[in-house]
C-alpha cells in the first residue's frame, strides 16, 4: 500500500499547436491537469446533437426490452438523425402509453352501463339519459312512481340505474347525485384502445430497430465529452502571446513516458520536485487483490499527499467487521453462490471486477464468522456434530462477546495510531499517538486483566500514555515564562480527547449488538415459522415456507445495509479520526472516456 511519488511537469509549446497537444496528453490519460487561469464556462459549447437529447436518447435504446445486433460502421450513420428519431419515439411512444391508461380506465368506467348512443336521443321526444351508481341500500330509497328507469347492471355493493327524463332531477329525487358517463359509446372506446394497442407495438418494433445504433451513438457521446473535456483544459492552461503552458501532476515513474510523448507533438517539458508549498493529488496504488479499499477509502476521505494509504487495513478490517454483523454461515454461502452464478456481469470494467472480489470476501467473511458462532440460517448445527465442533464463539455470551469486540476496538484505534506515528516527523507528531497506544492498551489490559498483574499494570500505562500526550502536547519552543505556559496549556488540550479514544473503543461494541440481533432475528424467523406450520395443518406448511423465505430475504437485507454502514462507519470515523491528518484530493487523470456497453 502506498500513494504514488508524484512530479510536476509543464509543457510548453506553441499556442497554434495546443489542441494537438491537448489531444495527445488526453490520449495519453496519465495526467492531473493544474488550471493556471480560470475556465469560461458559458464558452463550454457541447457539439449538437450531443447533449441532453442525446443522453435521454441512448438511455432510451439502452432500456429497450428486446436488442438488435450492433452497427460498428460509421459509414451510413447520421447522429442527429438518430438523436431526433429516438426522442420522437420515446415521446411517442408515452403519449401512447398514457392513452391506453385513460381508454382502459374509461372502458372500466363505462362498461357496467352497457352500450349506448347519444345519437338517437332525437327519437325520445326531448328525453335525456341521466345515470347513477346507488349503493344497493339506498335502491328502496328511489320511488318508481312517476319516473321511467332501468337498472342495466348490479353487483354485490352498487346498482347502475339510467333514468329517463328531459330534465336532471332534483337533488331530493334521487339518493345519489349523477355520474357523468361521457358521450363515447362503449364500443367506440374498445376500438380507440384497440387502434392505440397496435400504434403502440408499431412504436415499440420502431425502437427496436433504432437500438442498432446505440454503440455508434454511445461512442460519439464519449466523443463529444472528451471534446467538452479538452475544451476546458484549453481554457485552463497559461497562454501568453504565441505561447501556452500545460501544467499538471505526474507520476515519477512516467516521465521517461512524457518526455517521449513532449518530443512526438513537439512540444518541451519541464519537471520540477514537489515543494512545500505544493498541494498534490493523491493516486493510492496496491495490489489488484486489494485494490478495493482505495475505493472504501475515497468513499469518505481521500488522505493528503504526505500522509499515508490505508487502504488495505480498511479493506481487511471492512471484511473483517461486515462477518461480525451478517454473521451466518447460510446467508454468505447463499450469497456467494449467487456471485458466482452472475460473475459475468461484473467483468464489464475494472471496477467492476474489484466490487466482485470484494463482495466475494465479504461473503466468506460472513459464512466464516456463521460457522464460528453455529448459525446456519438461524438453525444451531446439532449437539455432538462436526459442525458443533467449530463453533467456538457463543453471542448470547455477553461477556465474552464484550471482550472480544473492545479488543478489536483496542487493536484497530492502535494501529491506526502507530501508522501515523510512523508516517510523522515532527516529536507531537511521532509521540502523541504512541502516548494513545499507551492509554488504549492499559485501558484494556486493566478490563481484561482483573485479578491479574495487567490490572495493576493497565491503570500504569494509562498513566504513562498520559504523560506522554501532554508533554508532547506541540511543538512549541519553550523560550520565555509565556511560552512555556502556552506549552502547558498546548498539553492540557490535547489530553481532552481521553474522552475520544473510550468513546471510540465502546462504538466497536456496535460489532457484537448488530450481530446478536441478526442471528436473534433469523432464530425468531425459524420459530415462528414451525409454530404457523403446527397450528394449521396442511396449508400451514406452506404459510411457513412464505414466512422462511420473506422472513429471511429481510434479515439478508438488513444484514447487507447494517453491514455496509457500520462496517464502513468503524473505518472512516473511528479509524480514521486517529490515523489520518490531513485530507486531500484525489487524482483525476486527464483522460479519454471508455464506451461500455
Amino acid at each position: 500500500m502506498s500513494i504514488v511519488p508524484l512530479t510536476k511537469v509543464s509543457l510548453v509549446g506553441v499556442l497554434e499547436d495546443k489542441e494537438k497537444v491537448l489531444e495527445a496528453t488526453q490520449a495519453f490519460g496519465a495526467l492531473h491537469l493544474i488550471p493556471l487561469s480560470d475556465a469560461q464556462k458559458e464558452l463550454e459549447a457541447v457539439p449538437a446533437g450531443t447533449g441532453r437529447e442525446a443522453v435521454e436518447a441512448l438511455r432510451w435504446l439502452m432500456d429497450a426490452p428486446v436488442q438488435r445486433l450492433q452497427v460498428t460502421d460509421p459509414s451510413s450513420f447520421d447522429l442527429n438523425e438518430t438523436v431526433s428519431q429516438s426522442v420522437e419515439n420515446r415521446r411517442l411512444v408515452k403519449d401512447c402509453e398514457d392513452r391506453l391508461a385513460r381508454l382502459k380506465k374509461r372502458i372500466h368506467d363505462v362498461e357496467p352501463w352497457g352500450e349506448f348512443n347519444f345519437t338517437d336521443l332525437e327519437n325520445l321526444k326531448g328525453n335525456r339519459l341521466w345515470f347513477y351508481v346507488v349503493p344497493t341500500g339506498k335502491l328502496r330509497e328511489i320511488d318508481p312512481s312517476n319516473k321511467v328507469l332501468e337498472v342495466v347492471h348490479a353487483d354485490t355493493y352498487r346498482a347502475y340505474v339510467v333514468l329517463l327524463a328531459p330534465d336532471e332531477p332534483e337533488v331530493g329525487d334521487m339518493p345519489v347525485p349523477r355520474v357523468h358517463v361521457g358521450a363515447v359509446s362503449l364500443s367506440t372506446l374498445k376500438k380507440h384502445y384497440e387502434e392505440a394497442a397496435i400504434e403502440l407495438e408499431e412504436l415499440q418494433l420502431t425502437r427496436q430497430a433504432l437500438t442498432k445504433w446505440r454503440f455508434l451513438l454511445a461512442s460519439n457521446l464519449a466523443a463529444a465529452r472528451d471534446q467538452a473535456v479538452r475544451h476546458r483544459a484549453g481554457l485552463e492552461t497559461g497562454d501568453a502571446g504565441r505561447v501556452f503552458v500545460l501544467q499538471a501532476w505526474a507520476r515519477q515513474d512516467q516521465i521517461e513516458e512524457i518526455e517521449a510523448l513532449s518530443g512526438e507533438v513537439g512540444v518541451a517539458a519541464v519537471f520540477d520536485e514537489v515543494t512545500a508549498e505544493d498541494q498534490p493529488p493523491t493516486l493510492l496504488e496496491n495490489r489488484p487483490g486489494l485494490a478495493a479499499g482505495e475505493d472504501l477509502v475515497e468513499f469518505y476521505q481521500t488522505p493528503g499527499y504526505r500522509d499515508w494509504d490505508p487502504s488495505v487495513i480498511v479493506y481487511i478490517s471492512f471484511v473483517i467487521f461486515f462477518g461480525m454483523i451478517m454473521t451466518d454461515a447460510g446467508y454468505g454461502l447463499l450469497i456467494l453462490t449467487l456471485l458466482y452464478l452472475f460473475r459475468k456481469r461484473f467483468s464489464s470494467s475494472e471496477q467492476s471486477r474489484r466490487l466482485l472480489r470484494m463482495a466475494m470476501w465479504l461473503m466468506v467473511s460472513t459464512a466464516a464468522f456463521g460457522v464460528a458462532t453455529g448459525s446456519y440460517f438461524g438453525i444451531a448445527p446439532p449437539e455432538g456434530s462436526f459442525l458443533a465442533k467449530l463453533k467456538v464463539l457463543h453471542l448470547k455470551d455477553v461477556d465474552t462477546m464484550m471482550k472480544i469486540t473492545l479488543t478489536i476496538g483496542v487493536v484497530h484505534i492502535v494501529l491506526a495510531n502507530l501508522m501515523r506515528s510512523l508516517n510523522e516527523t515532527t516529536p507531537s507528531g511521532r509521540f502523541q499517538p504512541l502516548g494513545w497506544c499507551l492509554v488504549a492498551l492499559g485501558g484494556l489490559a486493566t478490563f481484561l486483566g482483573q485479578g491479574t498483574i495487567f490490572a495493576t499494570l493497565g491503570p500504569g500505562a494509562v498513566v504513562a500514555g498520559l504523560l506522554t500526550v501532554g508533554f508532547f502536547g506541540s511543538d512549541r519552543k519553550v523560550n520565555s515564562l509565556s511560552s512555556g505556559g502556552m506549552r502547558v496549556f498546548d498539553g492540557l488540550a490535547s489530553l481532552a480527547r481521553v474522552v475520544n479514544i473510550f468513546s471510540d473503543v465502546l462504538s466497536y461494541m456496535r460489532l457484537f449488538a448488530l450481530g446478536l440481533a441478526a442471528a436473534s432475528l433469523a432464530e425468531t424467523i425459524n420459530t415462528l415459522s414451525g409454530q404457523l406450520n403446527d397450528a394449521v395443518p396442511g396449508v400451514g406448511l406452506l404459510i411457513a415456507i412464505l414466512v422462511l423465505i420473506i422472513g429471511h430475504s429481510i434479515n439478508i437485507g438488513l444484514g447487507l445495509i447494517a453491514g455496509c454502514v457500520h462496517g464502513l462507519r468503524l473505518n472512516v470515523i473511528e479509524f480514521f479520526n486517529w490515523g489520518l491528518k490531513d485530507e486531500g484530493t484525489a487524482f483525476r487523470p486527464f483522460k479519454k472516456e471508455e464506451t461500455r456497453l
